[in-house]
């Protein structure tokens, strides 16, 4: 029964995605914190889209998708992904933090919730695609073309 659920990349998805938001609100909090203030919170929404690309690709290309794709190719398309979160994150904070009047970390919070969403189905036929292995052409017969 418990290999059946891990077997399920949805759960091993749901895993990475907790990982991926401890570190961005661990990364977005503590820079938030630390500086008093003082950092603007979309500079801290780089630094943690930053920090946590790198620490979590690893873990979604061979625990969640097994992902054969070139290392540097996979990095490249999984950042792309990790900044359309860093866009949804510049237009979501603002309109968060200065219409609606909510908290910074209670902002961020909310939008943490849902980028891993969209981002697990991009992932999943993008990023980290399989791609079928070209078919083997076996000839049988001759080979070079006839003249007629």
């Amino acid at each position: 029964m418990l290999w059946r659920i891990v077997r399920d990349r949805r759960v091993r998805y749901l895993f990475a995605g907790g990982v991926a938001a401890v570190v961005f609100y661990g990364s977005f909090a503590g820079g938030w914190l630390l500086s008093g203030g003082r950092v603007p919170y979309l500079l801290m929404a780089v630094v943690a889209n930053a920090v946590t690309t790198i620490v979590t690709y690893p873990l979604y290309r061979t625990v969640v998708f097994g992902s054969a794709t070139p290392w540097l190719a996979g990095l490249a398309r999984f950042y792309l992904i990790c900044l359309g979160a860093l866009a949804f994150n510049v237009v979501g904070l603002p309109a968060l933090v200065e219409i609606a009047h909510v908290p910074v970390l209670v902002a961020q919070a909310i939008l943490i919730l849902v980028v891993p969403v969209v981002n697990y189905h991009v992932n999943r036929h993008w990023t980290f695609r399989h791609r079928p292995a070209p078919p083997v052409v076996v000839s049988c017969g001759r080979t070079t073309p006839t003249r007629e």
